[in-house]
């Protein structure tokens, strides 16, 4: 994925039609929620035919919380996913066992506590020979495993993270997604419940918006 743009993510898709509409709007990635405690969970079966249906321009990432590896490998092969978010509480020597796989890795770090924890498992990861081929920055919030619509304490934003390929999320929505990019210049915008009717339903207006919003049509 080379690109001169900030790519978007959204992620929560539950629909054939969700997927095809956030497709053509131009989203780079969706993302498939694979934790059965979330409102945007989707079967295997579903995620399978979500899959299938995208054109080339638009990749599926199937969304993982504390799985064990060769679940989520099987559930990954069995849809057709080249990419996993690692959204949970998962130890770096995971990623060894997911070497096939392009992986995110998402991170909710504690404001009090920095970048500390983030930067120690990135070291592992590169110590282990395998760092993410992303990293996801959430909102944390105890109790939640991502999906609020809470935005990230700003005492973070103000010190941003240094990777080549950081995803910003964390209660992004079309009114504050540009705000946040100018702020601390992301690779990709993840966004879920700032598009959304309802949980898991994507509001194809809201969708434009963002994107629209995310990367602005140059003038002239």
């Amino acid at each position: 994925m080379s690109q001169s743009r900030v790519l978007v993510k959204v992620c929560g898709v539950t629909s054939v039609e969700d997927a095809a509409a956030c497709a053509e709007l131009g989203a780079d990635c969706i993302g498939l929620n694979f934790h059965p405690g979330s409102p945007r969970f989707v079967t295997e079966e579903r995620a399978a035919e979500i899959v299938k249906a995208l054109p080339e321009s638009t990749r599926a990432v199937g969304v993982f919380v504390d799985r064990s590896p060769a679940e989520v490998a099987r559930i990954a092969d069995g849809v057709g996913l080249k990419i996993v978010q690692l959204h949970g509480d998962e130890p770096p020597e995971d990623l060894l066992e997911l070497g096939r796989f392009q992986v995110i890795r998402a991170f909710r770090p504690r404001p009090e506590e920095g970048w500390r924890r983030v930067g120690e498992h990135l070291l592992r990861l590169v110590a282990l020979g395998r760092p993410p081929w992303a990293i996801l920055i959430d909102t944390f919030v105890p109790g939640a495993v991502g999906g609020t619509g809470r935005l990230i304490d700003p005492r973070l934003l103000a010190s941003w993270i240094d990777h080549p390929q950081v995803i910003l999320a964390g209660g992004l929505n079309p009114a504050n997604v540009a705000g946040r990019i100018a702020q601390v210049r992301p690779w990709m915008v993840d966004v879920a419940s700032g598009v959304e009717s309802q949980p898991g339903r994507k509001d194809r207006g809201a969708v434009a918006a963002f994107i629209r919003a995310a990367r602005p049509t140059p003038p002239g």
